[in-house]
């Protein structure tokens, strides 16, 4: 069975994708692939990794800064992603094939979503107290964030991909498993995704009644001051 996970993150303004990661777990004598630490209660040997085959030693800035610092905003730092939002999927299988055919199939489009849900739907209910008090208020307003999940998000663009094969041993046992791990880079331009975001708001808030466009109000301001970097 193979395991997915995904990221992406933030900065400023409304907008962002980040889902973050823990990659591994604490000391281990195993040594890394190139340019990779990894800490772990298993040993961990890299067999191989994409650039093997073609004598590359080191596995890419992003993928190392992505490992290494656990997450999507150092990979936003580097020169390359400037004014950029970063998504990087991750999925874990038994083959080659399978791992690469999961990252064929990612679907960005999928994760701005999720993520969105994740990180917007907080604020909206923490502004529920200024709702009315009756049911059809706070049902639109739910309906409200359903339609900002599910909006049609474009813009999202592949950048690169990259694999590692590695043999890990946990410990006390004496059989080893072979693990590939994929990973997908995906950008998409901040100014794109913050405007359609606010477009978005904007479409929902407008016709509604003015308590539940105090709220929207409230929310609008908050992303706009703190983006979606929060926990």
């Amino acid at each position: 069975m193979k395991s997915v996970k995904v990221f992406t993150p933030i900065a400023t303004l409304i907008a962002a994708l980040m889902v973050i990661v823990v990659f591994a777990g604490c000391n281990s004598s195993a040594k890394p692939a190139p340019g990779i630490k990894l800490d772990s209660t298993a040993k961990v040997e890299t067999v191989e990794h994409k650039g093997t085959a073609f004598g590359i030693k080191d596995i890419p800035p992003w993928l190392s800064e992505f490992i290494q610092r656990n997450g999507v905003r150092s990979v936003e730092e580097l020169p390359d992603y400037k004014g950029k939002y970063v998504i990087i999927g991750q999925a874990n299988g038994a083959g080659l094939q399978q791992v690469e055919t999961w990252a064929k199939n990612f679907d960005a489009q999928q994760q701005i979503g999720a993520t969105i849900e994740s990180r917007v739907a907080s604020v909206f209910k923490a502004h529920e107290n200024l709702l009315p008090g009756d049911a059809d208020a706070k049902r639109k307003y739910d309906n409200a964030i359903n339609t900002l999940v599910r909006a049609t998000y474009t813009g999202a663009r592949q950048e690169a991909d990259w694999w590692i094969h590695q043999k890990i041993t946990e410990k006390g046992k004496k059989e080893a498993e072979t693990r590939y791990t994929s990973y997908v880079l995906y950008t998409i331009d901040r100014s794109v995704l913050d405007q359609q975001i606010r477009d978005q708001i904007k479409k929902i808030r407008d016709g509604e009644s003015k308590e539940l466009n105090a709220a929207f109000d409230a929310v609008t301001a908050q992303l706009l001051e703190r983006g979606l970097n929060w926990e």
